[in-house]
C-alpha cells in the first residue's frame, strides 16, 4: 500500500485504497451432498468454497491423483504409451498443472482474484504472488499445492473419488437429479458442478444427447514457437543486460491484427526458460503445450502462438463442430509426424520460404521431431495470418523472425470449442441444479479466471436455495 500526504493533488482522480472485508459466510444445511464432477482448478476451488460454508462435497475425477498422474506423464515421455484417462489434459489438477502456472485476472473482479492468490499462498505459493505484475507458479510447486488442497478437503469432510467418469447424468422434468459414475454407480443430489476442464470431448457430446444446451464458441488455433532462451533475453534486455543474475529469463507479448480478413494472431502461455510437451488425450491425435517449472531454468523458451478462429470456420452449425475442427488438425500433426507421437516441425525461416527443413533447430520436446511442413496441418486462412504476423513483427524485431526460431504443431486447446449455455446465476438455461463452472463451461479460460469462476458459481446457487428456502 501507498500512502500520500493530504496535500496530494490526485490530478487522475484515483480512488481512495481500502481494505476489502470478505463476506461472512453461513453454515448452510443440505441435505444432499453436492456433486463436483473434475478436479481441476474450477473443482478445487469449488470445493473450497462449500466447505467455507459447512457443506462437504462429494468429487468424481476421471483420471488419478497427482503423484501417479506424473508418472504417467513421464511413462507417456519416455516409452510413447498413452493413458487417455491419465494425461497432461485429464487428472486431479487439470491441465492448468502442467503449465507455466500463470496467474492473471487481477484488475477485475478484484475481490475474487484476491481470494484466490490468497488462497494459493495459504497452500504454498510465495507471498510475491500478492505484488509482482505477472505472477506464476511453475508445475513443481503447483503440483505440491494440488496435494496439499486436496489433503485440506479430504479432512474437512470432503470426499474425492479418482478414476471415476461421470457416463450420464440422471434428468427428469427438466431437472438434474443426479450422476452416474463408470456406468454403474448412482449418486443422487440437487447441486451439481460440472467443472469438466476443456478438452473433456465424450462427455460433451454425452451432454448433447441428454438435450443440455450447447453452442459453438469460438478459439484460436497455430502452433508454439521456441528460441533459446538466450536469445529472448537479448531481444528483451538488450546486450548489456541480458546475462544479468538479477534477471529472470525474459518474457514476450507479441499481437497483430489483419482488419481485412478479421483476424488476429497473437502469442499465448508464454513459457521463459520451459518446454513444449506433448499434451494429447486421444490416440492418434496430436497437440502441444508449454509447460515452465518454478525456476524457469531451460535453455529454452516458447509460447503458442495462434490465430483466431471464427465459429463458421468450423464449416458446421453442429454444436460440437469446433472439436471435429480441433480434431481434424491434430489428426493431420500426429501422421504427419509418422504416427509414433514425433512432432512435426519447421524452421521458421523454411515456413516462411514453404520449403522443408534440411536440418531442424535443437529444442525441448522430449518425444523426437519430423521435418514436416506445416502449412499442410494448419488451416490455410491460419497460415496466411501466421505469414503476414510474422512479416509485420521481422521488421521491428530481426532476432525473433530468424532462424534462431523453430515452429512445432499443432496448438489446439487454447480454449473450450463449446459452451454450456448457462444463465446469470451459472445455472444451465435447461437443466435446473447443473451449474457449468471453469474452461468447460465456455466462460472462462486460464487458472485465476476458473478458480473466480468456481467461487460465484458456488455463492450464486447457495443463495438461490436460501431464497428458496
Amino acid at each position: 500500500m501507498v500512502t500520500a500526504p493530504d496535500s496530494f493533488s490526485n490530478s487522475e482522480n484515483l480512488s481512495l485504497y481500502s481494505d476489502k472485508t470478505a463476506p461472512k459466510k453461513k453454515s448452510k444445511k443440505i441435505t444432499e451432498r453436492p456433486i463436483i464432477i473434475g478436479f481441476g482448478r474450477a473443482g478445487m476451488f469449488a470445493a473450497l468454497e462449500l466447505i467455507e460454508y459447512g457443506v462437504k462435497p462429494l468429487i468424481f475425477e476421471r483420471g488419478k491423483k497427482i503423484e501417479e498422474r506424473s508418472m504417467d506423464v513421464q511413462r507417456f515421455i519416455k516409452e510413447k504409451t498413452l493413458d487417455p484417462e491419465s494425461n497432461i489434459q485429464f487428472g486431479e489438477g487439470g491441465a492448468g498443472s502442467y503449465s507455466d502456472g500463470k496467474l492473471f485476472a487481477r484488475i477485475k473482479n478484484s475481490y475474487y482474484a484476491d481470494k484466490v492468490l490468497d488462497t494459493f499462498i495459504t497452500f504454498g505459493a510465495p507471498e510475491e504472488i500478492r505484488y509482482v505484475s505477472k505472477p506464476h507458479l511453475g508445475t513443481d510447486l503447483l503440483c505440491k499445492i494440488v496435494r496439499s488442497i486436496r489433503n485440506y478437503i479430504l479432512e474437512r469432510g470432503g470426499e474425492i473419488y479418482y478414476g471415476s467418469k461421470m457416463t450420464d447424468i440422471l434428468v427428469s422434468n427438466d431437472r438434474a437429479l443426479g450422476v452416474v459414475i463408470n456406468g454403474t454407480a448412482e449418486y443422487r443430489s440437487s447441486l451439481i458442478y460440472l467443472a469438466l476442464g476443456h478438452s473433456a470431448r465424450d462427455t460433451f457430446g454425452m451432454m448433447l444427447n441428454k438435450n443440455i444446451v450447447l453452442e459453438q464458441k469460438p478459439i484460436s488455433v497455430g502452433v508454439r514457437i521456441e528460441h533459446p532462451t538466450e536469445i529472448i533475453n537479448l531481444i528483451r534486455y538488450g546486450d548489456k543486460y541480458k546475462d544479468h543474475t538479477a534477471l529472470e529469463n525474459a518474457t514476450y507479448s507479441f499481437t497483430y491484427t489483419d482488419r481485412k480478413i478479421r483476424r488476429g494472431v497473437y502469442t499465448f502461455c508464454m513459457c521463459p526458460g520451459g518446454e513444449i510437451i506433448n499434451a494429447s488425450s486421444e490416440h492418434g491425435l496430436l497437440v502441444l503445450n508449454g509447460m515452465s517449472y518454478s525456476q524457469r531454468a531451460s535453455h529454452f523458451s516458447n509460447a503458442a502462438l495462434v490465430v483466431t478462429c471464427h465459429t463458421d470456420d468450423y464449416g458446421s452449425a453442429h454444436p460440437l463442430a469446433g472439436i471435429e475442427f480441433q480434431q481434424n488438425i491434430e489428426q493431420k500433426a500426429f501422421e504427419a509426424g509418422g504416427g509414433r507421437w514425433k512432432v512435426p516441425a519447421q524452421k521458421l525461416v523454411d515456413y516462411l520460404s514453404k520449403r522443408l527443413s534440411s536440418r531442424l533447430n535443437e529444442h525441448s520436446y522430449k518425444m523426437g521431431a519430423t521435418s514436416v511442413n506445416l502449412h499442410e496441418i494448419l488451416p490455410q486462412f491460419a497460415g496466411k495470418a501466421l505469414v503476414a504476423a510474422f512479416n509485420k513483427w521481422k521488421r521491428d524485431y530481426p532476432l525473433f523472425v530468424s532462424d534462431q526460431a523453430i515452429l512445432l504443431g499443432a496448438e489446439t486447446r487454447t480454449s473450450s470449442p463449446v459452451r454450456i449455455r448457462r444463465s446469470e446465476n451459472y445455472e444451465s438455461v435447461n437443466i435446473k441444479n447443473l451449474f457449468p463452472i471453469g474452461e468447460g463451461s465456455g466462460y472462462a479460460g486460464g487458472i485465476t479466471s476458473s478458480a473466480i469462476d468456481a467461487i460465484k458459481a458456488v455463492e450464486a446457487s447457495l443463495s438461490a436455495l436460501d431464497d428458496i428456502n
